[in-house]
Parts: C-alpha cells; sequence; structure tokens
C-alpha cells in the first residue's frame, strides 16, 4: 500500500484497497441474498484473492490514468453482475449463469414493474455497493493526485507477484476447500465436481461462481469437458485418499467409460442400485421378481457400446443397461385412445382449489387422482425450464436454454412425437408473445402445430392475457377432430400481483369480496381464477360436441407462485384452508373452505420449512373417471412434475422407456422421489437439504446408508439426464 516513489517520498496506493474492497462486497452480497452470516463467507472471501490479484495484473500498465478506469470499470462490473443477481432472485427465486444472461435478463425486462420493486426490497444493499465503489474510485483518484507526480511504476517482480496470485491463488483455495471435506454436496464437491449455480453462490460466493461460469464457457468453447478441466484437483483428492462419498469407484469408472464394451452385462463395482432376483437394478432397495411387462425399448446397449468411440455415451449406456424399467401395471393403457388435453398452469398451486370459487377445478380434483405429497421445484429458468420438465421429463442443465437446446435433436418420448403417430391431431397454444421462450421454435418439436400471440392468435390488448380468451378462440380448431391432445401454457396466473398491473386481478376482483387478504395474495387467487373460467368453458364445449367423456385433463404447475411475497402463502393457505400438519400432511377441505386458525391441526408454515414453498398438486381427471371403481383415487408417495411424462404415457398406453427418464410413473410402485435444483431431496423416508446439509428422517430408524444411496441416485439423474440433453441420447438408442 506504502511506496516510494522517485523522489523518495512514501505514496499511499489505493489499489491495494482491491481486495479489500472485494471482500465487503461478497459479504454484502452474501447477506442480501441469503439472510444471513455463516461460515460459507469464509469460503466466498477466499475465493475474491484470485480476482483481486487479477484486476491489480491489468492495471498495472505505465498508465496511470488508464490503470484507474481499468480498476473502476472492473469493480463496476462485479456491482452490476451482484445487483443483477440478487434482483434476478428477489423476483425469480434463481441465480442466472452468464449463458442465460443475454436471453434470460433480457426477456425479464418485460417485468419492468416486478424489477422495479425487488429492486425496493434490495435497496440497502444495492446502495451499500454503489457507495462502496464510489468510496474506491474517489480513493483512488485522491491518492493518485497526492502522489504529487510520483513517478511511481509497478515493477515486473510485482506483475509477477500478481501474476502468480492469479495463477496460485485458486489452487490454494481448492486445496483449502478439499482440506476440509469431499463429500455429496460439499463447497469441494460443487466445485470440482458437480457446479450448480445457486449452490455455487451460496457455498463458493458471487466472485467464484462468476470466475467458474466464465471458465466452464470458454472450456465448451474450446471442447473441453468439466472433468478434464479439474483433472488436477482429483489427482490431489485421490492422493490424500479419495472422495468422502460412498461408491466413489462406480463414480470414477463412469466418468471414465466402459474400458470393455462387454462390461455393460456385468455388475460395476460398488454399485449403489441394488440387483432384483432377475439382476436388473432396483432403486428403492427392495430386491423382487415379477413377471410382467416392463416400460422398455428394445435397446441392445452391450451393442451400442461395443460400436460407440465416445466414451461418454459407453458411460450412458453402461448406466441406462443397469436401471430397472417400470413395470406396466393396472392403470397402463386405462385412457389409451382418449383425447388429451394438457395444461401447463401458470403458477398454479392447490390454494386455487376451492368448491364454491373453482368448482370445476374442484371437481377435477375431487373425482380424480389426488396427491397428499406432489411438489413442483424450482429450476434454473422459471416457466421454460418447467415446461421441459412436463413435456420431456428430464431435469433442466443449469446454465442451459434446456427446452431450446433439445428441440435441435430427437424427442421422440413428447406426447405430441408419441399421439401423432398414432393418429391424433396435436395442437399448442400460448396466450402471450410468440417470440417468448423461442416457442415457435421449440414446440413444434414436441409434435404440435403452434399457436401464439403474433403467430396465428390476437388477443384483446391486456397483461397478463386471458385464458379464458385462449380457450375460447382455439376449442373450435380440434374439438371435432377426435383423437386429439391439446397442449395449452396459459397465461392468466402470471405475476404481478397487483391492482395496479395486473387485468386480470382487477377483472375477477369480486370472487375475493369477504375474505380477509392483502392485496398480493387477493391478487393471485384473483388472476387465477380466470383459468377456472376457461376451464369452464372448454368443458361446457366438448360436453356440446359429445367428446368430453372420452377426455383426459392434466393440469399441473410449471413452478411455485414466485410472484407471492414473503408469508403470502401461508397467509393464503390458512385462508383458504389447505394447510400441512405435523405429520407432513397435507389437508386440502373436501367440503369448501376451512380456517386452520379454529382447527386443531398443527399447522407447518413455508417459513418453518423450505421444501413447503414447492408443495403442490396436479390434477388428472376425466368425466369417465366417474364409472370407474378406481377413482377417485388417493397418492401418497412423494412425487413431481418430473413424473408427469412417465405417468401420462402409461394412462395413454403409450411405448416409452422409462429407464431413459429422470421421472417415474406416479401411479407405479416405483419409489417415491421428488429433486430440487440443488440436489436436495425427498422421498417417503427421508429429506435431505443439500445446500444446508440438514437431514430430516420421516419416522423410522435413520439409516446412513440408504442416505447415501439417494445421494448417489440423485447425482445419477441429474447427471445423465443432463447428457440425454447434451449427447441428443434418443437419436441414438432410439429404435
Amino acid at each position: 500500500m506504502l511506496e516510494k516513489g522517485k523522489s523518495g517520498k512514501i505514496a499511499f496506493q489505493a489499489r491495494w484497497l482491491i481486495p479489500l474492497f472485494m471482500m465487503v462486497l461478497e459479504v454484502v452480497f452474501h447477506v442480501a441474498a441469503f439472510g444471513k452470516m455463516d461460515t460459507n463467507i469464509c469460503n466466498g472471501i477466499l475465493f475474491t484473492l484470485p480476482f483481486s490479484f487479477f484486476v491489480l495484473l491489468v492495471s498495472s500498465t505505465k498508465h496511470r490514468s488508464w490503470n484507474r478506469v481499468v480498476r473502476g470499470v472492473l469493480l463496476l462490473l462485479m456491482i452490476i453482475y451482484g445487483i443483477t443477481q440478487m434482483i434476478y432472485q428477489q423476483v425469480f427465486g434463481n441465480f442466472l449463469s452468464l449463458k442465460s444472461v443475454s436471453k434470460g435478463a433480457g426477456q425479464a425486462m418485460d417485468f419492468t414493474s416486478t424489477i422495479l420493486q425487488a429492486g425496493k426490497e434490495k435497496a440497502a444493499a444495492i446502495l451499500c455497493m454503489i457507495l462502496l465503489w464510489i468510496v474506491y474510485v474517489v480513493a483512488d483518484a485522491y491518492f493518485d493526485k497526492k502522489s504529487d507526480g510520483e513517478d511511481i511504476q509497478v515493477g515486473r517482480r510485482e506483475r509477477l507477484l500478481y501474476a502468480a496470485g492469479v495463477l496460485l491463488l485458486p489452487v490454494v483455495g481448492t486445496v483449502i476447500l478439499l482440506i476440509e471435506g469431499t463429500g455429496f454436496h460439499s463447497a469441494f464437491d460443487t466445485k470440482v465436481h458437480f457446479h450448480r449455480t445457486e449452490q455455487s453462490m451460496y457455498k463458493l460466493g458471487m466472485t467464484e461462481t462468476l470466475t467458474k461460469d466464465m471458465a466452464e464457457n470458454i472450456c465448451d468453447g474450446l471442447g473441453i469437458t468439466e472433468r478434464q478441466w479439474n483433472r488436477g484437483y482429483l489427482w490431489v483428492e485421490e492422493w490424500l485418499g479419495g472422495s468422502d462419498k460412498e461408491d466413489l469407484a462406480q463414480e470414477r469408472k463412469g466418468d471414465m467409460g466402459i474400458s470393455d464394451p462387454e462390461d455393460v452385462k456385468g455388475n460395476l463395482a460398488g454399485n449403489v442400485e441394488p440387483k432384483k432376483e432377475d439382476g436388473s437394478v432396483q432403486e428403492d432397495g427392495i430386491s423382487e421378481k415379477k413377471e410382467t411387462r416392463y416400460h422398455e425399448w428394445n435397446i441392445d446397449f452391450a451393442e451400442l457400446a461395443k460400436e460407440s468411440t465416445d466414451e461418454e455415451l459407453k458411460d450412458m449406456h453402461s448406466y441406462f443397461s443397469r436401471i430397472s424399467p417400470t413395470a406396466e401395471n393396472s392403470y397402463t393403457g386405462m385412457f389409451e385412445g382418449y383425447n388429451l388435453v394438457y395444461i401447463t398452469a401458470e403458477s398454479f398451486s392447490d390454494v386455487i382449489i376451492d368448491k364454491e370459487r373453482t368448482p370445476v377445478l374442484y371437481q377435477m380434483w375431487k373425482e380424480g387422482v389426488q396427491f397428499e405429497n406432489f411438489y413442483t421445484p424450482s429450476w434454473y429458468l422459471s416457466t421454460i425450464d418447467g415446461e421441459y420438465v412436463n413435456c420431456l421429463g428430464q431435469i433442466p442443465v443449469d446454465g442451459d436454454w434446456s427446452l431450446e437446446h433439445a428441440s435441435e435433436g430427437e424427442l421422440p418420448m413428447a406426447l405430441g412425437n408419441q399421439l401423432q403417430q398414432k393418429g391424433y391431431v396435436c395442437n399448442a397454444y400460448h396466450d402471450h408473445d410468440s417470440y417468448y421462450y423461442d416457442r415457435t421454435k421449440t414446440h413444434p418439436k414436441l409434435g404440435y402445430t403452434f399457436k401464439a400471440v403474433g403467430a396465428g392468435l390476437t388477443f384483446e390488448s391486456m397483461y397478463p392475457e386471458s385464458d379464458l380468451e385462449l380457450m375460447e378462440i382455439t376449442a373450435d380448431e380440434y374439438v371435432n377432430k377426435a383423437p386429439f391432445h391439446t397442449y395449452y401454457m396459459t397465461m392468466s396466473g402470471h405475476l404481478p400481483y397487483t391492482y395496479g398491473y395486473n387485468s386480470m386481478a382487477v377483472k375477477n376482483r369480486e370472487v375475493t369480496e369477504g375474505m380477509d387478504l392483502t392485496e398480493n395474495a387477493a391478487c393471485y387467487l384473483e388472476a387465477n381464477q380466470e383459468l377456472e373460467y376457461a376451464l369452464e368453458n372448454l368443458v361446457d364445449q366438448l360436453k356440446q360436441k359429445g367428446q368430453l367423456e372420452h377426455t383426459l385433463f392434466v393440469v399441473a404447475p410449471d413452478h411455485y407462485p414466485y410472484g407471492l411475497k414473503k408469508g403470502a402463502y401461508d397467509e393464503l393457505r390458512k385462508a383458504t384452508g389447505h394447510v400441512i400438519d405435523e405429520n407432513d400432511v397435507l389437508h386440502m377441505e373436501r367440503e369448501g373452505n376451512a380456517d386452520a386458525g379454529d382447527s386443531d391441526i398443527d399447522v407447518i408454515t413455508v417459513e418453518q420449512d423450505d421444501f413447503e414453498l414447492y408443495r403442490n398438486t396436479c390434477l388428472i381427471w376425466s368425466a369417465a373417471m366417474e364409472n370407474m371403481d378406481e377413482f377417485p383415487m388417493t397418492v401418497e408417495k412423494c412425487c413431481s412434475n418430473l413424473d408427469l411424462l412417465p405417468t401420462i404415457s402409461n394412462l395413454m398406453g403409450l411405448d416409452y422407456d422409462s429407464r431413459l427418464l429422470a421421472g417415474r410413473d406416479m401411479l407405479s410402485d416405483d419409489m417415491g422421489l421428488v429433486m430440487f435444483k440443488d440436489q436436495s431431496f425427498l422421498t417417503d423416508r427421508v429429506r435431505y437439504n443439500a445446500t444446508t446439509g440438514e437431514t430430516v428422517w420421516m419416522g423410522g430408524t435413520e439409516d446412513e446408508s440408504y442416505l447415501q444411496q439417494c445421494m448417489q441416485m440423485v447425482e445419477n439423474r441429474f447427471r445423465y439426464s443432463a447428457l440425454v440433453l447434451q449427447k441428443d441420447y434418443y437419436s441414438v438408442v432410439k429404435p
């Protein structure tokens, strides 16, 4: 900080405040984003040092004014990055990867009122960051001027020091993480094995997440895999005794590929997924042999592995050959030949359903399949990732526009493509702009003739648009063309939930009269009331055409309603009688509303349990169920939107391969599993939070081996679901 000029005077150099600046910035971001100070902030502070040395290195030229500009601009860019991430997280509940910034941030600008509100809520942190930058810039200029013309140059030795810091400090930091622990979802695991933006922000900090993001983009451009980039760290990890994860041998062998293609027929060492008696994998650990048919294609994985020269494809063939396919069951083909109306409902939630207020939605729930433990996890890109999950049964890839990427390859299990082959008329509609998320490109690849505003549809000018109007103007295009499959992506339930910016809330304001709700909660119910009116209209049209009894409806959310303010979800659950008891069971009032506050139920709130934010429902109903002994039915096991595609495919009697999907048929006897974007998960036995490391056992004996097996299973699902997308795997194995 103190250096001698040529005249021998001692001069303070403000550039050495950069590490302190970055450390303070990291602390401010962590507290603003996660609402607390914890030990993870130490990792964030640690990884500010390489970036600080990088700034010092690139601003060590002979031109003092230019150096100040470079330092100021780079630090300003970090602040802009931090503010952008904070606001995006506040609005959408996620962080943006660099790959998504250009599209995600740009499309987020369509919701300026919501962004401005988020900015107000984060105003203290934003102001602190800006003031921090101003203080540094002023200090840099002040001390530079105070040097009074001294020609203080950065020598070669100092530049070498900066360069060494840039190169070596990341290594030192990573080795420190390695020594701290290498178990599942540790900071080291997040940095080296499976980088996930959300977890990286929390465990490694904003600066390291950005650095890692940039490195991944460079590697992608050069064709370098994450494993190749981190090979040195992995060697050190092995040298120090290997990972703390169980069954590392399987993971390492899988990552390297199959050394002998015939190994596909054998057993991998340390396989955590126990074998059934007939030799196939049983993921829930229950060994049983069934003489029945399975949902699987006739794929010769051994032959494919033998012919392939791609090590990752060989690894995939090995993995999928060992997954137990889902067995057919009593519901297989129950609705074969039926029309299918599949609705991804914007911000849909179980709290909307009410006997008096939403009689059609209530009927669908009451007479159909009632899910007691259904969850709608939030993914990386909000609605479009929700559609990717609902339509393809795969886990979105962090940092990728997964549905757009998938549309570049083969999608044989998409419902539109499956049902087209059976002679169905397949249409998809959306009551918002066609350019949004490039649906004009993606949805035709799902097997649909697609229409939206600006691409075949015209709506009355309002925001959000009306779902009722959508179904009024589109139903005539298919109701007389059975068999048909129609997919809707609705819009009326979209944020913001304020009367000043939500036309649907204004239109349906009377539905919450007499309910003691905040504006935010009331507007949410009112906006989503339009979906009820839309379904009422569609049901009437189908009934008039004689098609209702032969149509299966599926209504599923795209994501949880992140437009609700903190506490509003609990407010709505209490007001509408949709509450969670101490045994984690959803009580949905069967005969109308009930105030949970007047009951003896021990209510668990979203504030008390992070997972409850994502608890939801989906609707599977047909008017024909009234005459079926199996319905209404209750599903108690844990399940999620990932399970929709295999469930619908089974009900419709479609030919699909269950082994290749990340989800499972909810009506099968497969293990119930809900996975979240940070690899947290729920089963009937355990709730595991991967970010905090907290484990809650749902009764019974704690079983560490079971927990480790589940962690490995979830990690595998994430890894191979991503590879299915990245390798266009369906084009490789499609019969």
